[in-house]
Order: structure tokens, then C-alpha cells, then sequence
């Protein structure tokens, strides 16, 4: 997180009437908040345990702020596609502040999908290689599948990140067709240079996007606390997902009550 983060988030609480008195404090892995509704660390290292003096833990799913993902659950919501039958997910990244280590990026995925889906992992296999890699297979619920290719790439590689929904009807990308790199909203071609442009929160223009989604998302629980509950619901069943993943054991293994 860098310097204007706090700034920011203070500005935007302000000019839309989230909360009162909203202070911010940047943590390791962690942001505090504290306003007239309460005191709340949203928390995005996914591998540390978070006990600060009266405050709540909430987990910071930054990614459902995101456009994309947004779009593709609105894809089901609308019925575009229907029913949906699987999920095609590659995650594969340089590590950084948000994704240290393999739970992080675990703990993203399983979340996106239910969000996406609206439907909740009840069953999980997983094939862990070491701290840098893994193939999952999840099912929900309702029957829906995901096949996952979860894990790090060298510093300073391209991402490389794809979210396909396969449904009867269709198939919903969050990508152009037949490619998996990350896609930038603005290309400047200058002789043999190529430059891109990824700002896409004019509110937040010059944030590192990431950082604006996870803003939004701290405004979005602020808005109507009673969403922090379920978020933490949610937080608590994941890490049963992830129990279950890490628990060694090559098999269909159901997600714990």
C-alpha cells in the first residue's frame, strides 16, 4: 500500500457519507479502519492471524470490486448464459503484496468463484507441488465445477490470469478469445516501445489498481456493516476449503461442517 492509500479512502468515505470520523492506518497485510460504526481490520495476507484490541477481523476480498469478475457473475444473474456448468481458472502470478504465498491466492480463487457462481465449495481435490504451485478441482453445491491452475511465476513476469464460465448456453470470459495475459485498457505505440495505460477508477486515477478495488470494497462493507458478518461467514468457510485442499490426501475431500 503506498502513502495516498489512507488519503484516499478517507476522501471517498467523506464525499459519499459512508461513515463518520474515518480514520485509516496501514498494517502489515492489513488495513485498520476506525469510524462512528466501529473499529475493523480488513486483512488481505491470508496467513497471519490478526488480534488488535478491539477490533473486528474482516477479510478483505478486494477482488469483487473488480469490473471484470463483477461482470461475469452479472452475466448469470442476467441469465446471458445459463445454467452455469464449470469454471476454467489460471492464476498465475509474480508474488507481491497481495499474493505471498499459495493460501492467498487459494483463498482468492475459491472466493471469486462462489461469487461469481453464488454457489458455495462443498467438495475439493488438490495436488500441491512444494509452495509455488497446485492444481484444484472444486464442486459446489450445486454441482457447478471449477478446474484451477493456482501458483507463482518469476519476479517480473507477466501475469497471467483467466476466468472462464462454461454454462448450456455459452461461455463467459473475463478475457479476449485465445488469450490468457492481462489486457490494458489503453495501448500508446511509439516507435519500438510500446506503452500501457491500466487506470480505470477516475476517482482513484494514479492508484495501482489493486489498491482502488480494495478501496471500494472497505467502502462497500462501511456503507451497511451488516454485510461484515457474512463476509466473515464466508472467510470462516474458506478456510475449511483450504483445510481440506492442504490436507494431503489425493482425493475428493468434502469441505468440513
Amino acid at each position: 500500500m503506498d502513502r495516498q492509500f489512507t488519503a484516499k479512502l478517507r476522501e471517498l468515505a467523506d464525499k459519499y457519507s459512508v461513515a463518520e470520523n474515518v480514520e485509516a492506518e496501514l498494517a502489515d497485510g492489513a488495513v485498520k479502519v476506525c469510524c462512528g460504526k466501529g473499529a475493523f481490520c480488513f486483512f488481505y495476507d491470508f496467513t497471519q492471524k490478526y488480534a488488535y484490541e478491539g477490533f473486528q477481523n474482516v477479510p478483505l476480498f478486494h477482488w469483487q470490486s473488480k469490473r471484470r469478475y463483477a461482470e461475469l457473475r452479472g452475466l448469470l444473474d442476467r441469465k446471458m448464459i445459463t445454467p452455469a456448468l464449470a469454471m476454467r481458472i489460471h492464476h498465475i502470478v509474480p508474488r507481491d503484496a497481495f499474493a505471498r504465498t499459495l493460501k492467498d491466492i487459494i483463498v482468492f480463487e475459491t472466493n471469486l468463484f462462489e461469487f461469481i457462481t453464488r454457489s458455495r465449495v462443498d467438495r475439493v481435490f488438490a495436488d500441491f507441488s512444494g509452495d509455488v504451485y497446485t492444481n484444484c478441482i472444486m464442486s459446489t453445491e450445486h454441482n457447478i465445477k471449477a478446474s484451477m491452475e493456482l501458483g507463482f511465476s518469476p519476479d517480473g513476469s507477466e501475469p497471467v490470469l483467466l476466468h472462464e464460465v462454461v454454462a448450456r448456453s455459452g461461455v463467459a470470459s473475463d478475457l479476449p478469445v485465445d488469450t490468457q495475459m492481462v489486457q490494458y485498457p489503453i495501448y500508446v505505440l511509439k516507435g519500438p516501445e510500446t506503452r500501457v495505460y491500466n487506470e480505470i477508477d477516475y476517482e482513484l486515477y494514479g492508484m495501482e489498481n489493486t489498491q482502488a478495488d480494495c478501496i471500494r470494497f472497505i467502502l462497500w462493507a462501511l456503507a451497511d456493516t451488516s454485510r461484515i458478518d457474512g463476509l466473515c461467514s464466508d472467510y470462516a468457510h474458506i478456510e475449511k476449503v483450504y483445510a481440506a485442499a492442504a490436507g494431503g490426501s489425493l482425493r475428493y475431500a468434502p469441505v468440513g461442517g
